[in-house]
C-alpha cells in the first residue's frame, strides 16, 4: 500500500471517529435536555392500604385471659409507592388528573401525590381498570398546583409507530428514589401477559423497578408512549408498558363513564399453526373454535372452523389481535369479521354485547374476605364428602366466617347456591360475576335461592359497597 493512500486511509478513519464522538456528545445533550422537560411531569404516589392478615394467636386455650385478641384476623396498614404523570388540567371542574397504574391505588383508604416542585396533595381516584392496569387520579386546584401542572402536562405519542429497536426512556420513583431515568430500546412488541386478554404490551430492556410503576415510558422526541407497568421477579431486562394508545383510550373511557365498555362477540378463538393454516388454506389468520350458542356471532352466522382474517379491515395473527379490536368496540357496536370458511372469503358483521371482567385470584380473595363467603364448583369428590342431593348446577358453600354478611344471611357451610337473582349460577366464578354485576347496578342485596339438604330457602345477601 502506498504511503499516500495509507495517509488518505486514516485520514477518513480519524474522520469517522471524530464525527462519532460528535454524533454521541450531541446524543447525550440531546437526552440530558430531554429528561429535565419531561420530568416535572412526573410525580410520586404514595398510598396507605388496610389489609385483613390471620391472627395467628387465634384459638389459642385461654388466650382471652392471656389478653390475646380473639378476632380471626388483623386489620393491618400498609404503605405503597408508585409513580404517575400529569395528563390532563380542567379548569371546569378544577382538578389536576393523574395516570397511573391501577394496581398502584387499588384498595387504597388514602393516596398522596407528590409533585416535582414539592407540593403534596391529597387525590381521589376517578376511575381505574384492571385489565389494562390504567388508572386517573386527581388533585384539587390548591396551592396554585394547576399552574405548575399547565406546564408540565406529558404529550402522548403514537405507540402504533414503535418499532423494535426503538430507544425509549423510563421515569419513574423505584425504591422510592424520586426522578430515576433508565434508557433501553424496545425489545418486543404486543407481547401477551396472562390475565390481560387483548392488551399488548410494549417489552423493554430501560430498567424498571417496583416504585417505577406507573410512570412514563418516552421516545426520543420527549412523548409518553408507554405507562410502565409490569417487572419479571428474578429476570433482568424484562419490563413491560402499557401502550399509549391503548392507556390513551382507557383515558377517554374512565373520564367519560367512570369506566371502561368493551365488547364481545361470543366466540373461543385459537392460533392457526402452520400445519392448521395449510389444512385450511391460509397464510395467516385465527381460528374459530367454538361459537357460544345464542350470542353475537352464533346470531351473525359465525361457525367453528371460520378463520378471521381481518377484523375491520385489519389483518389478524393472534387470538391477540381479534380480542383487541373487538374488546375496543362499545357494546352496541358493529365489528366487522373477514372470514375464510370452505376456501372463500366473506364479511360478517356482528354486533357486540357488554364484556365481563374476569374475575381474577386476587380479586376472588378480596370477595371473600368481604363478604365472609368462600365458594366451591361442585365436584364428585365434594358431592360426596358434603352428602349433597342430585342438583342440576349450583356452587357449594365451604366457609361462612362468623358476623359476616355470608353469616348475616344465614348461609351455613354445606348449603348449594343454585341461582343469584333468579339466574342459574354454573361456577364459583359465575357466581362472584353475579355478585359484582348486581353491585354496578348499586343494588343493595341479591336474592338467593339455596339447596340446604333435601330443603330449599330463599335468602337475600347484601351487597358490600
Amino acid at each position: 500500500m502506498s504511503k499516500i493512500l495509507y495517509s488518505l486511509l486514516s485520514l477518513v478513519l480519524l474522520l469517522q471517529v471524530s464525527n462519532a464522538g460528535l454524533v454521541l456528545k450531541q446524543f447525550d445533550r440531546e437526552v440530558v435536555e430531554l429528561v429535565k422537560k419531561v420530568s416535572p411531569g412526573v410525580v410520586t404516589i404514595f398510598t396507605i392500604r388496610e389489609v385483613k392478615v390471620p391472627n395467628p394467636f387465634f384459638d389459642i386455650p385461654f388466650g382471652e385471659f392471656f389478653g390475646f385478641p380473639e378476632e380471626r384476623e388483623f386489620t393491618q396498614r400498609v404503605e405503597g409507592l408508585g409513580s404517575g404523570f400529569i395528563v390532563k388540567v380542567d379548569y371546569k371542574k378544577k382538578l389536576v388528573y393523574i395516570m397511573t397504574n391501577n394496581h398502584v391505588i387499588e384498595n387504597a383508604t388514602n393516596i398522596q401525590v407528590r409533585f416535582k416542585n414539592k407540593i403534596v396533595l391529597d387525590a381521589e381516584i376517578i376511575g381505574r381498570d384492571k385489565l389494562s392496569d390504567i388508572a386517573i387520579i386527581a388533585v384539587p386546584f390548591k396551592k396554585n398546583i394547576e399552574k405548575y401542572a399547565e406546564k408540565n402536562v406529558l404529550k402522548f405519542g403514537n405507540s402504533d409507530k414503535l418499532k423494535q429497536g426503538n430507544i425509549v426512556i423510563a421515569i419513574g420513583n423505584p425504591l422510592g428514589l424520586d426522578g430515576t431515568v433508565t434508557m433501553g430500546i424496545v425489545s418486543a412488541l404486543d407481547r401477551s401477559i396472562e390475565g390481560h386478554p387483548g392488551e399488548g404490551f410494549i417489552q423493554t430492556d430501560a430498567a424498571i423497578n417496583p416504585g417505577n410503576s406507573g410512570g412514563p415510558l418516552i421516545n426520543t422526541d420527549g412523548e409518553v408512549v408507554g405507562i410502565n407497568t409490569a417487572i419479571i421477579a428474578g429476570a433482568q431486562g424484562l419490563g413491560f408498558a402499557v401502550p399509549a394508545n391503548q392507556a390513551k383510550w382507557v383515558m377517554e373511557n374512565l373520564l367519560k363513564y367512570g369506566k371502561v365498555r368493551r365488547g364481545k362477540i361470543g366466540i373461543i378463538i385459537q392460533p392457526l399453526t402452520p400445519d392448521l393454516a395449510e389444512h385450511f388454506g391460509v397464510e395467516h389468520g385465527v381460528l374459530v373454535a367454538k361459537v357460544i350458542k345464542d350470542g353475537p356471532a352464533d346470531k351473525a352466522g359465525v361457525k367453528p372452523g371460520d378463520v378471521i382474517v381481518a377484523v375491520n379491515g385489519n389483518p389478524v395473527e393472534e387470538p391477540n389481535d381479534v380480542q383487541k379490536y373487538v374488546m375496543r368496540t362499545e357494546p352496541g357496536k358493529y365489528v366487522t369479521l373477514t372470514i375464510v370458511r370452505d376456501g372463500k372469503k366473506e364479511q360478517i358483521k356482528v354486533k357486540t354485547v357488554p364484556w365481563e371482567e374476569e374475575i381474577s385470584l386476587g380479586n376472588l380473595r378480596d370477595l371473600e374476605l368481604k363478604y365472609g363467603l368462600v365458594v366451591r364448583d361442585i365436584t364428585p369428590e365434594l358431592a360426596h364428602r358434603y352428602r349433597l342431593p342430585k342438583v342440576p348446577y349450583g356452587v357449594l358453600v365451604v366457609d361462612v366466617k362468623p358476623g359476616s354478611p355470608a353469616d348475616e344471611a344465614g348461609l351455613r357451610g354445606g348449603d348449594v347456591i343454585v341461582s343469584v337473582n333468579r339466574k342459574p349460577v354454573h361456577s364459583a366464578e359465575e357466581f362472584w360475576k353475579l355478585i359484582a354485576k348486581a353491585k354496578s347496578k348499586n343494588l343493595r342485596s341479591v336474592l338467593l335461592y339455596v339447596q340446604r339438604g333435601y330443603t330449599s330457602i330463599w335468602t337475600t345477601l347484601p351487597i358490600v359497597k
